[in-house]
């Protein structure tokens, strides 16, 4: 099944390609950027770490490769061996008593996210491409939804009511909130999802500043309504402008972290239910265009999954989450001749 629409202004797809490319490309080779900045071995765990990285060296496979010297770095015991799901010996976390490691790894992050453009592959395309296409065909209708939507007070205030749940403060909160309760329950993944959730938060919260301060996009309630770009000239510049709706961003960067933590499909149907409806809220607002929503979920998805694939200890590895699975299926479908691209969605109905 394909439906296939007007290719978008070059311009539209020149912000979303920053927006996207920005906020880590985390299923693509990214992976590997930080992966031996991740953990300290102690010095009985040189055997084991030479070992991984001549696996390293052999491998067909950059990608499964550096996976497998994360592992090797972060999972090896005193005596040397793997032990999954637990630090290597003299390793130091990011946590309350080590607030120096959590400036570092968020230092590394930036560095990885935002060289991310050098590693895009063409088999990434398969999935900015459904993206992008979305975001264009959002774009064309964003003022058209705001003033279908109407002018309704009461409506506007219960949903900014709600999706102050979703603002990158009370995201990265509520990271903070299931890091302590993580560690008054001695529980090390609730701990881990909330420390990594935070810092998702805070990675993608830069991305989204940058992205706000080159659109300088006008908000459905100024201007005209139309939610131009840089309607007013330079004249007309602020820190908090419309596109990409911060909300969505912070909201989904968490979700994603918890749901990769807990790949169980009502822990990630509730996660990224909640993130959704921040992002719906924002637009009955009158907060955001649609557009906004779609990019920040973007940036916060892909940021998660960089979080993740670079720090996570305890996360569910092997299991694959619904978004995945959906995104396998899909498959970009382009007609130069015709100006066209679209998507297909491969349906198995079992041999």
């Amino acid at each position: 099944m394909n439906r296939q629409f007007p290719l978008p202004h070059p311009v539209v797809l020149a912000i979303l390609c920053l927006g996207m490319s920005a906020s880590g490309l985390a299923q693509s080779s990214v992976y590997a950027a930080q992966s031996a900045q991740t953990a300290h071995p102690s010095s009985s765990s040189l055997e084991a770490i030479s070992s991984a990285q001549s696996d390293l060296a052999s491998a067909t496979d950059n990608t499964l490769a550096a996976t497998s010297l994360d592992a090797a770095l972060l999972n090896i015991d005193a005596a040397g061996q793997p032990s999954a799901g637990q630090p290597a010996t003299g390793t130091v976390l990011c946590g309350i008593t080590h607030l120096v490691r959590c400036v570092e790894d968020l230092g590394q992050d930036e560095k990885g996210i935002f060289t991310s453009p050098a590693r895009f592959r063409k088999k990434d395309l398969r999935w900015a491409l459904p993206i992008g296409a979305a975001v264009g065909l959002a774009l064309a209708y964003d003022a058209d939804a705001q003033q279908a939507l109407g002018v309704n007070t009461s409506r506007q205030n219960a949903a900014n009511t709600f999706s102050d749940f979703g603002s990158f403060y009370a995201s990265g909160a509520e990271g903070a909130g299931f890091y302590f309760a993580g560690l008054a329950a001695k529980d090390p993944k609730l701990a881990e999802t909330g420390r990594l959730g935070a810092e998702a938060v805070i990675d993608s919260g830069s991305v989204t500043l940058l992205i706000k301060l080159v659109s300088n996009r006008h908000r459905p309630l100024q201007g005209n309504g139309q939610g131009n770009f840089w309607a007013d000239g330079t004249s007309h510049w602020q820190w908090d402008t419309s596109f990409p709706s911060d909300h969505a961003t912070a909201s989904m960067s968490l979700a994603r972290v918890i749901a990769g933590e807990y790949p169980r499909w009502y822990i990630q149907t509730a996660a990224y239910g909640f993130a959704e409806g921040i992002s719906v809220a924002r637009v009955l607002a009158k907060e955001h265009f649609p557009s906004d929503v779609i990019v920040g979920q973007t940036i916060g998805f892909l940021v998660g999954s960089y979080v993740l694939h670079h720090r996570a200890l305890y996360a569910g590895y092997g299991h694959k989450s619904l978004v995945a699975r959906a995104v396998d299926q899909v498959h970009p479908v382009i007609s130069p001749s015709t100006r066209t691209l679209g998507a297909g969605i491969n349906i198995a109905f079992g041999q």
